[in-house]
This record gives C-alpha cells, structure tokens and sequence, in this order.
C-alpha cells in the first residue's frame, strides 16, 4: 500500500512540475546545501525565493525587474555549477556553456546591453539563455525510483503494520 501511495505521489510531483512553465533557472543542478547557502549569503529565505521562481513572477524576472540580491542569489548558484558559464576574467563563455551556433549569436546579441555590476551581468547572462532556448532541459525519467525504494519502503510499512497491532 505504502509503495502505490508513493508511486502515485511520485508521478503527482513529477506532472506537476513539468505542467509548470518552464523557468529560466530550471537548468540548474547544484546541490540543496548549495541553493540554501547562496540562499543564506544573499539574505534570501526559501518562501521569498518561492515567490521570486513562481510562474506568476515570470514577466517580472524575464524584464530584470528583481531585487539586487535575487541577481546574486542567481551568480552564486550560477558560480556552483558543474558547467562554468564564465572564464576567469567574470564573461561569458559560448564554447564553456555548450551553446549552439544560434544560441551563441542570440546570446551574445542580448548580452550587449549587459550592466557591468557582476550580479546584473550574471543574471541577464542567464535570462538571454533562456531566451534564447539555452540550455535545453531533459528532465530525467522518475522510473527508477519505486525500485530505489522499495526494500525500505517495505521496512516502514513492516513498523506501521506493527504499530497497526493491538496485544490483548
């Protein structure tokens, strides 16, 4: 029973979040102890955040029209990456973001209007991305995660069975 329940909570999550239009900051794969600490740096708490990502904030965050420290908030996750999207000099790199040959020339169009201020750069950097259809997400398949959690899935179900029991 315990197993079905989640399975379907699984594939719940998993709809709804790919009904949601897609986010400009969707592409990032950084860790929660990351999100949460560049969370932490920029004075940010997760309901703010929540409110900042949300699709009825959209018009908002593709017009740049956020707060300073959201813009830091996206360089600091931006920074931890797996992919470096910046050289060392703090520019973008088409070559290091595996952009394609027309996502670079969007990309690098859009981003002649940067502000020098890093935070604004990064940011708009990130926004002429998404505009211009870059990175493409795939999203991973959730198949493997009833087989993932099955054995202790089945161990909770044994304890709330037990608990289920009554000793006369």
């Amino acid at each position: 029973m315990f197993i079905t329940r989640l399975a379907i909570f699984v594939l719940l999550i998993v709809s709804i979040s790919q009904a949601r239009e897609n986010q400009p900051f969707d592409f990032f794969e950084g860790t929660y102890g990351d999100f949460t600490d560049c969370l932490r740096i920029n004075n940010i708490t997760i309901g703010e955040y929540e409110k900042f990502d949300d699709s009825n904030n959209l018009d908002n965050v593709l017009r740049e029209n956020v707060e300073l420290k959201y813009k830091c908030n996206i360089k600091c996750q931006l920074e931890r990456e797996p992919t470096k999207w910046l050289n060392a000099r703090g520019e973008f790199d088409l070559k290091a973001m595996k952009a394609t040959s027309k996502a670079a020339e969007s990309i690098s169009k859009c981003m002649e209007k940067a502000p020098k201020e890093s935070c604004a750069y990064v940011y708009k950097l990130v926004i002429c991305a998404f505009k211009a259809g870059h990175p493409v997400i795939k999203f991973e398949s959730y198949d493997h995660i009833p087989e993932e959690t099955a054995e202790p899935a089945a161990e909770h179900q044994d304890y709330l069975d037990d608990l289920d029991t009554l000793d006369l």
